[in-house]
């Protein structure tokens, strides 16, 4: 065979190997490839091509070593760089510096090429220089108007800035440009769960499966989705299915683990947490911060609120994680020292965690407790002894203040010195909150046969309606039928109750339900409490309200989803007493409890009620 017949051998090969890799079939591809080389190791494009095929393949290193060999051959060629450029990319170890320098080489032969400039903007970015990518991106864009890598990598800079919304703009025309590349899917699912667009979120999720059903980041984001919107027990095969894809990746190992606690799977949470912990390269503190509501599930007092400080590294926007120049108490001897105690959650945490303070109180030499302003009376009542102020930090930067105290803890902390095993839970005097007995005799003398009947007061949902904690609140015709039992007369505990839900409920069904529209039980929860002693039992689902009650040593009926700080792996949590939590199956409609509580208030107005203690506690005789 002649030189000229072979060289054109060879670059038939060369193009039926380049369609075949066009086609998705890379492996057909990569053997003529070889085939080639074999008959002319020194065929430049022929090293390139196959660098390719092993980065699509998933083998960056050996991409890396084909290519540097083209190079070596033909160092002038651009797409050659470029491909180097892409292939270091997929390398971990491989700086941003490196990525800009082998795509500036590409750029040096071949200025417009525009894979080269748009690895040339991803490195610029990952070097903190925004507004040269921003700038090289947007030409790019107007230069190549149908490269959809460009919209793609543009939209994640505007969501690096949390500029969700235009970025979601930028993810959307790539997809439609490039339908094919699962990347820019993964994208867009992404900024839709940071704009909170879950149902068209899930609907494209959907399509993105079918058409990548390998693909494991398409598995995580619906993981990540069903769980934010409360069906976790739908997330979990796409939990299980991403981490079989990469056994070693800690966010989705974390994912996993967070979904296994949700589920009640303790066990099999902390093992796939404990696997996170192990594969991670820098701290991720969801991990540790899920471990120990893991250990907190089975029971294990110890390690459970050991870990459980790590919640202030997850940027949780429900916890408030201040700052201080005084030490965090560690569980010495407090005698002749000021301690200060501070809240980062909500109402309910605070008077749960509340019901420690008493024996602080006894430890320390003076107790300052700081709290948002409508917790201030309820504790300023209760715990005379200590300063209750009005928390004071910088709003930016969240610092102290105040330093008049030796040392300082969050009250959630407290648990990890006081409540080591669950007999420490007996050391809690119930009722540990004191109520205005004034005020609340002045409620119980508006509510109609008060002495005559039981008074149920009840809750149906919290003011936070997120998706997942929808699914633990009722609508008011849900909740109609508890209201509507015979025979008991119900107040209205529910804070922020809207005119048309009390409309629906009384004028509508009918229902013997008090509300005092004077009340406001969200923000004056001396009110709030001093309404719930006017009552025999509290029926609520798990809001503050559940907390007041068990705080105040009231008679409670709560029911939600699992909540392992609580429960702490017992049937019967060990913080309050007489209290009694019904925990949710996975995937079971809230709606579905209504008929027992039904027929469990009907049991306990026919045969436990009695009005004693409720007159007792507002001293009006029984």
């Amino acid at each position: 065979m002649n030189v000229k017949s072979a060289a054109a051998g060879t670059l038939e090969t060369l193009r039926k190997a380049l369609a075949l890799q066009q086609a998705g079939e890379i492996e057909k591809a990569q053997r003529l490839y070889k085939a080639v080389l074999k008959k002319n190791p020194t065929s430049a494009d022929a090293l390139n091509l196959l660098g390719v095929t092993y980065r699509q393949l998933g083998f960056p290193k050996r991409a890396v070593e084909f290519i540097r060999k083209a190079i070596a051959l033909a160092p002038d060629r651009g797409p050659y760089h470029a491909n180097l450029a892409r292939a270091l990319s997929d390398l971990p170890e491989t700086t941003p510096q490196e990525i800009l320098e082998a795509a500036e080489r590409a750029l040096g032969f071949a200025p417009q090429l525009p894979e080269a400039r748009n690895l040339k903007a991803i490195s610029l970015t990952k070097l903190g220089r925004e507004a040269e990518a921003e700038e090289l991106l947007l030409k790019l864009i107007a230069d190549q108007p149908s490269y959809a890598d460009a919209y793609r990598n543009y939209g994640i800079l505007l969501r690096d800035r949390e500029d969700h919304q235009k970025a979601l703009e930028f993810f959307d025309t790539a997809v439609q440009l490039d339908p094919s590349n699962a990347e820019t899917w993964v994208q867009r699912a992404r900024a839709r769960f940071e704009l909170e667009q879950y149902d068209q979120d899930l609907r494209e999720l959907l399509v993105a499966e079918k058409l990548f059903p390998q693909n494991g980041d398409i598995q995580h984001e619906l993981a990540r989705l069903y769980f934010r919107i409360g069906d976790s027990h739908l997330g979990l095969p796409h939990a299980e299915a991403a981490v079989a894809a990469e056994p070693t990746n800690a966010g989705r190992l974390v994912t996993l683990g967070v979904i296994y606690q949700t589920l009640r799977r303790s066990k099999d949470a902390l093992d796939a947490l404990a696997k996170a912990r192990a594969n991670w390269f820098e701290d991720i503190p969801t991990a540790e911060w899920n471990m120990s509501l893991a250990y907190l599930g089975l029971g294990n007092l110890e390690l459970g609120w050991k870990m459980h400080s790590a919640r202030f590294r997850t940027g949780l926007s429900s916890t408030l994680a201040r700052k201080f120049e005084r030490p965090e108490w560690d569980g010495s001897d407090l005698s002749g020292k000021t301690i200060l105690l501070w809240n980062d959650q909500g109402v309910g945490d605070a008077f749960r965690s509340g019901t420690m303070i008493p024996e602080i109180i006894a430890q320390a030499g003076h107790v300052i407790v700081e709290l948002s302003q409508k917790l201030l009376p309820p504790f300023q009542r209760s715990f005379p002894e200590a300063t209750v102020r009005l928390a004071t930090f910088e709003s930016v930067t969240l610092k102290a203040t105040q330093h008049d105290y030796d040392c300082q803890i969050c009250i959630s902390d407290l648990a990890h010195y006081l409540r080591k095993d669950f007999p420490s839970f007996r050391k809690a005097r119930h009722p540990v909150f004191r109520f205005n007995q004034d005020r609340a005799r002045e409620f119980h003398d508006r509510i109609p046969d008060a002495r005559a009947k039981p008074v149920v007061g009840v809750s149906w949902r919290s003011r936070n309606l997120s998706p997942a904690r929808a699914k633990s609140y009722l609508s008011v015709p849900e909740f109609a039928p508890i209201v509507e039992t015979p025979g008991i007369i119900f107040v209205d505990l529910q804070y922020i109750a809207i005119a048309r839900e009390i409309d629906f409920l009384v004028k509508g069904r009918g229902a013997n339900l008090v509300h005092f529209e004077d009340v406001d039980q969200f923000n004056n929860l001396e009110d709030a409490a001093a309404l719930a002693n006017c009552c025999d039992l509290v029926l609520t689902v798990n809001t503050s309200v559940s907390d007041i009650a068990g705080s105040h040593g009231l008679p409670c009926w709560t029911f939600g989803q699992e909540v392992p700080q609580f429960m702490l792996g017992q049937e019967v949590t060990p913080w309050y007493d007489d209290f009694n939590y019904t925990v949710l199956e996975p995937g079971q409609p809230v709606v579905t409890l209504v008929p027992e509580l039904v027929s469990r208030l009907e049991h306990w107005r026919d045969h436990d009620w009695s009005p004693e203690a409720r007159l007792t506690r507002l001293g009006l005789g029984g």
